[in-house]
């Protein structure tokens, strides 16, 4: 069973034995000129451990402390169990795409895993990079002769196991546990997976999610799971050493894969993934996984170059000076749309959202969070807080059963709309309400007066950033700037969040708080909206402007009223943009051209495109939610 993190006291004074024992003398000296050295020339540094010695493979080394700063040494430099195999099998020569196989045991008489949900976080983070670089798939079986078939008849690049295992000290081998034919637990030892994996010739990477896999015998270091199967010919094994949690594993997981699909090596993926669970849980399972490895070779696949084609165009709209401001709407009546339907009237709003396909999410003023089908209005979802606080504000995560919706008593829950319960309560306080779920799910990011909070799955704050700097505040017409803080986003790639701070200023800050990038305007920001290639703000001096991700200003609106909603298009170069006074435009992205959707004259609560791109949704304050479809474009 998986089990909870032991306290830190012992675990550091352990660590600065270990310190203490092998950086002696010249070792701390060469140490630290090696590292400055790897510092001045841009190179990796890695600490290379062989523990085939009596005993020596049964220490935690992962709990090293830095000798110079007050740290643990593999959460800054990659600490690897190097088993210095006399033939390593070389990197890979990588034809995409990357084919990763899992396996999630679940026995009847053993408690449950969380194997579907680390199976979802694994296949996002590999995806992200490209659905057709990486090819996900998880085994229906969790028998031994489901993963057999598979890695003897497959071309598999990954192996990722999720399981129960343990160390035999009677037989004085490691093993995980699969299911038998009556769906009990079955014991498959070090040697049993070492002939399978010997069948598997592109196999370069397994992990293996089981308690106890990275545990050796005493005086045999392969009489271990991982050790066994990095002899059998895998280049690069990751196993646990202890119990650990499923918050930690899931954590652990999601964060080693995304880095290898961003290409790092493999050493490096697992040290910032350790970081990750250490900031994520504040816990010390950040130790518990173990990378073993064949030979000082760090990166398992090899990627062919690609031969030299013509140069990509340059994405629109991004020319080397400005393009003109797009022409304002024309004087003429508005163009009117082909089809307007009204979807249903579900009372005040203060705010609504169109998320996952076919669903929109209202914050209604009788207390309740309302989700309803875009497509015949019909009601999907209602839920009602113990208390009945009022939602201000609501965001969808990534998925369809995931909605958070923030309320004017503080707090921030996170809903399970299949059950209509919380799934979690934050305790958030202070003023604003700003709320804006990262694209992978993982983060929720919120307001409160000049700062910016950040929370993890788990309901934990893991980050708290200054949303503005310590400079005086911008005035407007003799009045300061200071005004509230929002809205907020993260920018493309979750690693940074963009906010408007009041002032006339978009910033974009990283982990730290530190501004990245700077988008000043002549007035405060009402809206924003953002894709992988444009920012859009929209400003209370009327104007909608586009912008560069590296600061420059791309073109602008003439729209005289005060935008208060934009949203991009996912299948259209499109921004829709509504103001104050409940007009809705389209901004043909290509062509500069504003066009006028729909004249409501009520104030908008939100407006969100269409799956498809070819219509909108708007919803007024006062309840109304239509659909429109769009102008035909060539």
């Amino acid at each position: 069973m998986r089990g909870a993190p032991v306290s830190e006291r012992p675990v550091r004074e352990l660590g600065e034995r270990l310190t203490a024992a092998i950086f002696q003398d010249d070792i701390s000296i060469l140490f630290d000129r090696w590292r400055s050295h790897a510092r001045t020339q841009g190179s990796p540094l890695r600490i290379l451990l062989r523990t085939n010695g009596p005993h020596v493979a049964h220490i935690p080394w992962e709990f090293l402390v830095d000798p110079s700063r007050d740290d643990y040494l593999a959460l800054r430099i990659p600490v690897v169990r190097y088993l210095r195999l006399m033939n390593p099998v070389p990197p890979l020569a990588l034809t995409l795409p990357l084919r990763v196989l899992g396996v999630s045991a679940q026995p009847h008489d053993l408690p449950v895993l969380e194997g579907k949900r680390e199976g979802e976080q694994i296949s996002l983070a590999l995806q992200r990079c490209s659905s057709d670089s990486v090819d996900v798939h998880w085994l229906s079986g969790d028998q031994w002769q489901d993963l057999a078939k598979e890695l003897r008849f497959g071309t598999w690049h990954v192996l990722h196991c999720v399981s129960h295992g343990g160390f035999d000290e009677e037989r004085n081998a490691g093993y995980i546990q699969l299911a038998g034919a009556d769906g009990s637990a079955r014991k498959i030892y070090a040697s049993d997976f070492e002939r399978l994996i010997a069948d598997s010739p592109n196999l370069r990477l397994i992990v293996l999610n089981s308690c106890e896999s990275a545990v050796s015998g005493s005086d045999d270091v392969f009489a271990g799971t991982a050790a066994n199967l990095v002899r059998a010919g895998v280049p690069a094994v990751v196993a646990m050493q202890y119990e650990i949690t499923d918050g930690a594993a899931l954590v652990f997981a999601s964060s080693f894969y995304e880095r290898i699909a961003e290409g790092l090596p493999v050493d490096r993926a697992v040290t910032l993934a350790r970081e990750d669970v250490k900031m994520d849980l504040d816990s010390l399972e950040w130790a518990t996984p173990v990378l073993f490895l064949a030979s000082d070779e760090t990166r398992i696949f090899s990627l062919p170059k690609a031969a030299p084609g013509p140069r990509r165009p340059q994405p629109r709209l991004s020319t080397t000076s400005p393009p003109p401001a797009p022409a304002p709407p024309p004087p003429t009546p508005p163009s009117r749309v082909s089809q307007r339907s009204v979807l249903a009237e579900i009372g005040p709003c203060s705010h609504l959202a169109v998320g996952p396909p076919d669903l929109l999410a209202a914050a209604c003023s009788d207390g309740a969070v309302r989700i309803l089908n875009t497509v015949h209005g019909g009601l999907v979802a209602q839920c009602m807080p113990v208390q009945r606080e009022v939602p201000v504000r609501v965001a969808w995560g990534p998925w369809r059963r995931n909605v958070a919706s923030r309320h004017n008593d503080g707090t921030v829950v996170v809903w399970n709309l299949e059950s209509e319960t919380p799934v979690r309560v934050m305790n958030v306080g202070g003023e604003g309400d700003a709320l804006a779920f990262s694209a992978d799910g993982r983060w929720l990011a919120v307001t409160a007066k000049d700062r910016i909070y950040v929370y993890n799955t788990w309901g934990a704050r893991v980050r708290d950033l200054p949303a503005r700097s310590g400079r005086q505040p911008r005035t407007f017409q003799g009045r300061s700037g200071r005004g509230r803080i929002g809205p907020l986003a993260f920018a493309p790639g979750d690693r940074h969040v963009v906010v408007a701070t009041g002032d006339g200023m978009v910033r974009q800050l990283d982990v730290r708080g530190q501004p990245v990038m700077t988008w000043r305007q002549p007035q405060p920001v009402r809206c924003l909206a953002l894709t992988e290639n444009f920012l859009a703000t929209g400003s209370a001096d009327g104007r909608v402007r586009l912008w560069s991700w590296d600061g420059r200003l791309l073109c602008q609106t003439n729209h005289g009223r005060q935008p208060s909603h934009l949203v991009f298009s996912a299948g259209l170069p499109a921004l829709a943009v509504s103001d104050d006074q409940g007009t809705v435009a389209l901004w043909n992205l290509r062509t500069g051209e504003l066009t006028v959707v729909a004249e409501l004259l009520h104030q908008l609560a939100g407006l969100g495109f269409l799956e498809s791109g070819k219509g909108l949704v708007t919803g007024t304050r006062s309840g109304l939610i239509e659909r429109w479809s769009l102008p035909h474009r060539p």
